[in-house]
C-alpha cells in the first residue's frame, strides 16, 4: 500500500512539473479530440465507395423507415432477405438515402447472399414498383457467378441505391 501511495505521489509530481508554465485550459483543450462518426463528415452523395455508404448511414435515421413485410427469397442454403418498408413522402433525396442506409445497416442486411429493400410511401403500393426507393445487394463469387454459399470469401458486393420512384429515381451503384 505504501508503494502504491509513493508511486501515485511521484506520478502526480511528475505531471505537475511537466505542466509548469501551461494554463489548465490550454492543457485540457489539446488533450480532447472532437468526436464524430467515422466517415460521416466525408461521405459523398451520391455515394461512390463503401465508406460513403456507411458515412451516409451514420447521418440517417433508421426509425424513419417502417418495415411492414419481411421474407427470405432465393436459395434455402443462401437466403436473401427481402424487406418492404414505408417512408414519409416528405423524406426525399439525400435524406432518404441516409435513412434507407441507416435502416439497412441497423438491420444487418449487408450479407453474403444479397438483399432487397423496397420502399413505398404507403403499404397499399406494395406489389408494384417501388415508389420511394430501394437498396439492392447482388453478390458474386470470384468466378463472377451469383454467390450461393453464405460462408464464401473473396466476394464482390454490388449495392444499388435508388431514391425516388422507379421512373424518376437517382441511382447509385457502389461495388466493394
Amino acid at each position: 500500500m505504501k508503494r502504491f501511495i509513493l508511486l501515485l505521489s511521484l506520478c502526480i509530481l511528475a505531471a505537475t512539473l511537466s505542466g509548469c508554465g501551461e494554463s489548465t485550459t490550454s492543457s485540457n483543450s489539446t488533450s480532447q479530440a472532437p468526436t464524430s462518426t467515422p466517415g460521416a463528415q466525408s461521405a459523398n452523395y451520391p455515394p461512390t465507395t463503401a465508406a460513403d455508404l456507411r458515412g451516409l448511414a451514420a447521418k440517417g435515421d433508421a426509425n424513419a423507415i417502417h418495415e411492414f413485410h419481411s421474407e427470405s427469397v432465393g436459395l434455402a442454403s443462401c437466403p436473401k432477405p427481402k424487406r418492404e418498408v414505408t417512408v414519409d413522402p416528405s423524406v426525399t433525396g439525400q435524406q432518404l438515402a441516409e435513412d434507407l442506409l441507416a435502416y439497412f445497416y441497423a438491420q444487418k442486411l449487408d450479407n453474403s447472399c444479397g438483399t432487397a429493400v423496397f420502399a413505398y410511401h404507403k403499404q397499399s403500393e406494395a406489389g408494384d414498383t417501388y415508389t420511394a426507393g430501394r437498396v439492392l445487394i447482388d453478390v458474386t463469387d470470384s468466378s463472377g457467378a451469383t454467390n450461393s454459399n453464405p460462408n464464401a470469401t473473396n466476394l464482390k458486393h454490388k449495392l444499388t441505391l435508388d431514391t425516388g420512384e422507379v421512373s424518376k429515381s437517382q441511382e447509385s451503384i457502389v461495388t466493394y
